[in-house]
């Protein structure tokens, strides 16, 4: 039942956030086409005429950009490549990773549990990390790729890893972050114009009077899900955990930095994992999925794991 409950938070927070983010960029795009529609009929640069703005067409079009955004696979995924700094794994980073990721799929076929497809990236961060974004990415920090080259459970270890991310996209984490981007895209394309007219005193007086409120509206609405964050934090662990057995995830989380920002009241909402101590104890607490099926990989993918 607890498990049902945290579902319907988790997905119910995104919706709510879907909500209060797009009334304002609605507010925004609204205002935002009437120059563009002006400009075009005005001069001709399309071959048929753009319909006057009204409340009906801004909707079809702003529904019609999130689609696009959601729907065409690599749009969103690129310009997160570029914020995130990944790149396209090496053959030598694929080999370890392939290993890691055959073993997870071994596992899951033994289980009956079904993954999602990855398209793998790497960081090259000295961080023991990884992220899950997208639809079907996944970037490995250069730092946890490293370190467990060199353990001795080293490959069961990145399994674990991998596994916690594969749970963000198996459970449309990455996706409803990339619905809340692409609703939200119409504010940035505010700030673009208020930035761009910012010597412009009445002009820059008008848009600043739009931007704060919508600014602090829309403020508000990204940080709903992160109520909701550390649940699905322990969703992920837990479906590691179905994965590869209690034993190894705590062994993963006991080598992943704990450090949070702060230590009261505001540094539980401001981050979106729980302390790395609470998630290593709420899997102490529960019983292992399909024990009999946690064996360990096969000497064959150790060696190549551990190549080069």
């Amino acid at each position: 039942m607890r498990r049902v409950f945290r579902h319907i938070a988790i997905d119910l927070s995104w919706f709510i956030s879907w909500a209060v983010i797009f009334a304002p960029a609605y507010v925004i795009f609204f205002y935002a086409m009437i120059p563009v529609t002006i400009l075009i009929n005005s001069y001709s640069l399309l071959p048929f005429p753009v319909p006057h703005v009204n409340e009906l067409f801004v909707l079809c079009v702003q529904i019609m950009f999130i689609l696009i955004v959601f729907l065409i696979p690599g749009i969103s995924e690129l310009f997160s490549d570029i914020r995130l700094g990944a790149r396209c794994a090496s053959l030598r980073e694929l080999d370890q990773i392939d290993a890691a990721f055959t073993y997870l799929q071994t596992q899951a076929d033994t289980k009956n549990i079904k993954l999602p497809r990855v398209v793998w990236r790497v960081i090259d961060n000295k961080d023991y990390n990884a992220v899950a974004y997208g639809r079907n990415r996944v970037a490995l920090h250069k730092g946890a790729l490293y370190d467990t080259k060199f353990r001795e459970n080293g490959l069961e270890e990145l399994a674990g890893l991998i596994a916690h991310e594969l749970a963000h996209l198996r459970y449309w984490d990455t996706k409803h972050a990339l619905i809340s981007s692409a609703i939200f895209m119409p504010f940035n394309v505010l700030l673009f114009f208020t930035n761009l007219f910012a010597r412009v005193p009445l002009l820059n007086l008008a848009l600043m009077l739009l931007v704060v409120p919508c600014s602090v509206i829309i403020g508000l609405g990204n940080r709903i899900p992160s109520l909701t964050s550390r649940m699905a934090e322990y969703r992920a662990d837990e479906f590691s955990q179905n994965l590869l057995g209690k034993g190894r995830m705590c062994h993963v989380l006991a080598s992943i930095d704990g450090e949070r920002r702060g230590s009261g009241i505001m540094a539980h909402y401001l981050n979106s994992h729980p302390p790395t101590e609470l998630r290593h104890n709420n899997l102490q607490k529960r019983s292992d999925y399909r024990s009999q099926f946690n064996a360990p990989p096969c000497d064959d993918l150790v060696a190549r794991f551990r190549k080069h």
